[in-house]
């Protein structure tokens, strides 16, 4: 393809004549363009890069020559080739003038301290939500739509020390840069699980606050948090770390025996005692025990039934499912449920808080770190609530010989049917009592077993009592054991 020559150039410059159409001069590779219209010649820049095609004007043909705008266009196309920043308007400014053809644009004078005061009095002045006041706007709609521990956790994290520096700032001012460099310095303390709730709840606060109803009132714009991440989790060498920390370790049978010896050794409230018993006998989330309600459960014929809500239940509420969960319970476990059926007669919850979280709030439930605290301070015990479902899943298959999908009928996970079964989801309303009893009644027997066994080899209840209270000091730390024995000998 020819090139543009000089000229070219020299007929550009003259108006065009009547009924000659405007028309383009390219110069081969180096992307520029002559182009002559009605409205005078100018020199352009075009080029396709990534399937997108990029142009830019670079002026007039009077201003520029022949030999201006090709290095110009050539050194468009090697800022493009070397990926070392955008060509745009502000790039060929500068280019004009590196090169002398402009002069540079005035400096922009620093603002006056006045000016900033002025600013920042007028953002204070903003009737526009704070970080403290939209909190808990958010807060009470979270409370209005969503579960009561999750209103709890929001409410905690939203409380959080490191968000206490935006307590009067206008959220419309806070950039997702700014939360990301706090959420960075979590992080960097070695929180980092600590870190991700701050962003995972930060994200969904600032989505409701940018909602046509709330922005008039926020000033927050739509989407603006939605990139906020916390860093991503520090890589871990091989053998740095061992099997048996949280998320994998088994609980031997002695070990769940042992804690149920303890709940039923008198040492601790009997509302917290029977909370952690039901959930090793039954296998259940932490959440769904401390959420149980008197009126889910029902006595139907010489079994009383535990029919767990939907709402409470979290392989339901992903799915949608609308029924209950249902477990038959008898033996120890139904011995646990009705000791609070009979405590607690004006409570609507079946393990009712001891005390309002701080001065005001309504007594609900007891908490789920009141289960975690209590199986903490036990003297010989290293599991977590969370292990009891894993203690349960592992021990049923190879001590009771139980098949793995029939763990799934008392785990929850879906009842052990897959998600995309059509007739299980529109028709079937089977609830499967007599195979979850062939489950949960071996288990509790295996387990109520080892609770006999354990029984004598507690301390006495005094010095039981002494060593638990000893070990709720915050100044106490209950030592790590050099290793683990994992298994499952009873």
């Amino acid at each position: 393809m020819p090139g543009i020559t000089e000229a070219h150039v020299k007929t550009a410059l003259k108006p065009l004549s009547a009924g000659k159409a405007a028309y383009d001069v390219n110069d081969g590779k180096t992307g520029l363009v002559l182009r002559v219209g009605r409205r005078g010649a100018k020199w352009a820049w075009r080029t396709e890069f990534h399937e997108r095609t990029i142009r830019l004007t670079l002026g007039d043909v009077s201003f520029l020559t022949l030999t201006q705008a090709r290095a110009l266009a050539g050194a468009a196309m090697e800022q493009l080739r070397d990926r070392s920043g955008r060509v745009d308007d502000a790039w060929l400014q500068r280019e004009l003038v590196a090169r002398h053809l402009i002069e540079p644009p005035p400096p922009v004078p620093e603002p006056s301290r006045n000016v900033v005061a002025d600013i920042y009095a007028r953002i204070q002045a903003d009737s526009r939500w704070t970080f403290a006041v939209a909190r808990e706007r958010y807060l009470a709609e979270v409370k209005r739509t969503k579960r009561p521990d999750t209103w709890n956790d929001y409410r905690v994290i939203l409380h959080a020390p490191e968000l206490a520096r935006f307590e009067g700032t206008k959220v419309f001012t806070i950039s997702v840069e700014t939360f990301a460099k706090a959420i960075a310095e979590v992080h960097a303390k070695g929180t980092e699980r600590r870190a991700e709730k701050i962003a995972d709840t930060l994200r969904p606060m600032w989505t409701w606050l940018g909602s046509k109803a709330v922005t008039l009132d926020s000033g927050v714009r739509a989407g603006v948090m939605k990139e906020l991440r916390a860093p991503e989790r520090s890589r871990v060498e091989a053998g740095d770390s061992d099997e048996d920390e949280d998320g994998h370790y088994v609980p031997p049978v002695a070990e769940l025996g042992r804690m149920v010896a303890i709940c039923r050794a008198g040492v601790m409230h009997p509302v917290i005692s029977a909370a952690i018993e039901l959930q090793i006998l039954t296998a259940q989330r932490r959440r769904t025990v401390v959420n149980a309600r008197r009126r889910d459960f029902v006595v139907e014929g010489d079994v009383l039934v535990w029919k767990i809500p939907p709402a409470f239940r979290k392989t339901a509420r992903k799915r949608g499912v609308k029924r209950s969960h249902d477990l038959p319970l008898k033996g120890a476990a139904r011995a646990a449920v009705e000791r609070m059926l009979q405590r607690n007669v004006t409570s609507p919850w079946l393990f009712p808080g001891l005390r309002p979280q701080k001065n005001g709030d309504v007594v609900t439930h007891i908490n789920v770190s009141v289960l975690n605290h209590n199986v903490r301070i036990m003297p010989g015990v290293e599991a977590s609530p969370h292990d009891f479902r894993r203690g349960f899943a592992t021990h049923a298959q190879e001590l009771l010989g139980v098949e793995f999908l029939e763990t799934k009928l008392i785990l929850d996970h879906n009842e052990g049917i897959e998600t995309d079964d059509v007739t299980e989801s529109a028709y079937s309303r089977a609830r499967r009592l007599g195979k979850k009893s062939a489950v949960l009644d071996p288990w509790a027997e295996l387990v109520g077993a080892a609770a006999e066994a354990a029984e004598p080899l507690l301390p006495p209840r005094p010095i039981l009592h002494a060593a638990m209270t000893q070990a709720r000091k915050p100044t106490t730390v209950k030592p790590k054991p050099a290793a683990r024995e994992q298994g499952a000998a009873a």
